[in-house]
């Protein structure tokens, strides 16, 4: 099945706003986190070189340097890799993700993690990826069963005239056009959560879905979502898969 030929583009989107909390906001329990280093360590081969593409704060180049690999990250941004250096994530650039400044097939493998919805193209991106990878392209997926409130807030500025105009599906959307060579569960994450609390990260722009909105269109969302959901509470259940493409897949198809 082929990627999409053409998508309308935000630029591509600076992480660094939310720096100081992005690891609070968006980290996996250590035993899962655990697993997942070890199930990308054994996919890449100890001592074996990995690109993080999109390394952010070093969330999965740490435990991966410390796991054996050898491990670089790039990003765009000098907020979230300032972060990476606080935790002595070493090998980091800066650099633009569509334009990777690395040879061919310089690495055993790339990884990219929560990065194609943040880009201005997503294809560019992946083509860099699958360009600077001699065996595999990897990422982290799944499926959550329960309510999403950044799926909410999406319907309702749409339905406001404020389409959000990017990848959105991100990494998994990039899975269901493309079947990966392999797919590995992980683990899975179950998480009790209050709507007052979903509905404050999202007032407060935590999530990127959020940064392009005019605040009176912002304020009108957040009304709407407190109006339908105020003082709830919910469970959801996530799965955790490792996705491996080999770079000819995604050169082929992207």
């Amino acid at each position: 099945m082929a990627l999409l030929a053409q998508e309308r583009r935000l630029p591509t989107q600076d992480f660094g706003r939310v720096a100081d909390i992005y690891d609070a906001t968006r980290s996996l329990p250590e035993d899962q986190m655990r697993a997942l280093t070890g199930a990308i360590r054994d996919q890449v081969g100890p001592g074996n070189t990995l690109i993080d593409i999109g390394v952010g704060t070093g969330r999965f180049a740490k435990p991966l340097q410390e796991s054996g690999l050898e491990v670089l990250g790039v990003d765009i941004s000098r907020g979230m890799m300032a972060k990476a250096k606080e935790k002595r994530v070493q090998g980091l650039f800066l650099a633009d993700v569509h334009h990777l400044p690395f040879q061919d097939k310089r690495f055993e493998a790339s990884i990219m993690v929560h990065l194609l919805h943040l880009v201005a193209d997503w294809q560019r991106v992946v083509k860099e990826a699958a360009r600077v990878s001699r065996a595999m392209v990897l990422t982290v997926t799944g499926s959550t069963v329960g309510p999403s409130f950044e799926e909410d807030y999406l319907a309702i500025r749409t339905q406001l005239g404020y389409p959000l105009n990017r990848f959105e599906a991100g990494e998994r959307g990039l899975q269901d056009r493309v079947p990966p060579a392999k797919l590995i569960r992980v683990g899975e994450v179950e998480r009790d959560f209050s709507s007052d609390e979903e509905i404050a990260s999202l007032l407060r722009r935590e999530e990127s879905l959020t940064w392009d909105l005019p605040e009176d269109v912002h304020q009108r969302v957040i009304a709407e979502l407190r109006a339908r959901h105020s003082g709830e509470s919910f469970k959801t259940t996530s799965a955790i898969d490792l996705v491996v493409w080999t770079p000819e897949q995604l050169e082929r198809r992207a």
